[in-house]
């Protein structure tokens, strides 16, 4: 990721790259990194004092960087936020009830007869893991925790109109009934939100172990 930086920057001047220093809290510690190293090199050749990368965060030591923060920073997200994501959402979506819908087409075969759940669970977890790799190929970065989650929600919403709708056409219904109406409406918040939070503190991990192998896909 910090290579992806230093060939972006490379045309930046000094002031730009400065600018990107005094506002690291805005930026992604590899960003703030690459501004560093390029205007220290570009300092260097003007015989100008050469900044400090103690007091910017590094690979090794990011003291100054609160990673909590970065995490839970929803403007990342917002900042570029357009049409694609809901495309891409609703794409995502529709090959996901395709992918379903072919499984319980074949629930009575012998090979899905017992597993055809199973199935269905795995496909809904891939979906959700293609839209975070697309993502990251779209905007050419990663996404953090609180961006996923909400790409995560979008997704979820896209998945249920699309089912519903899908229902609505072919004739049948979804019955849905709980007696108190306001606390349907929190637990099934609450179940969501727990969920999705859960499947982003896994990912994490997950992201976390590519980064060790040098293999980070989303």
């Amino acid at each position: 990721m910090e290579d992806y930086f230093l060939t972006r920057f490379q045309r930046k001047t000094r002031i730009e790259l400065q600018r990107i220093v005094d506002n690291q809290e805005h930026f992604q510690p590899e960003a703030v990194l690459a501004a560093t190293k390029l205007l220290n090199k570009k300092l260097s050749e003007q015989a100008l004092p050469i900044l400090d990368e103690a007091a910017y965060p590094t690979r090794d030591e990011k003291l100054k960087v609160d990673r909590l923060s970065l995490s839970l920073d929803y403007r990342p997200f917002f900042r570029t936020l357009s049409y694609r994501e809901l495309l891409t959402s609703i794409s995502i979506a529709l090959f996901g009830l395709a992918i379903i819908g072919i499984i319980n087409y074949y629930s009575d075969e012998r090979f899905f007869k017992d597993v055809h759940s199973i199935w269905r669970g795995h496909t809904i977890l891939f979906v959700f893991l293609a839209n975070h790799i697309i993502y990251r190929y779209e905007h050419k970065r990663s996404n953090n925790f609180l961006g996923r989650s909400i790409n995560d929600l979008f997704l979820l919403v896209s998945l249920m109109l699309l089912a519903i709708s899908y229902k609505f056409i072919i004739g049948g219904t979804y019955d849905f009934r709980i007696g108190n109406g306001v606390l349907g409406i929190i637990i099934l918040v609450s179940v969501i939100t727990m969920s999705i939070f859960s499947f982003e503190i896994g990912l994490g991990l997950l992201k976390m172990l590519l980064k060790k192998i040098r293999c980070q896909i989303f």
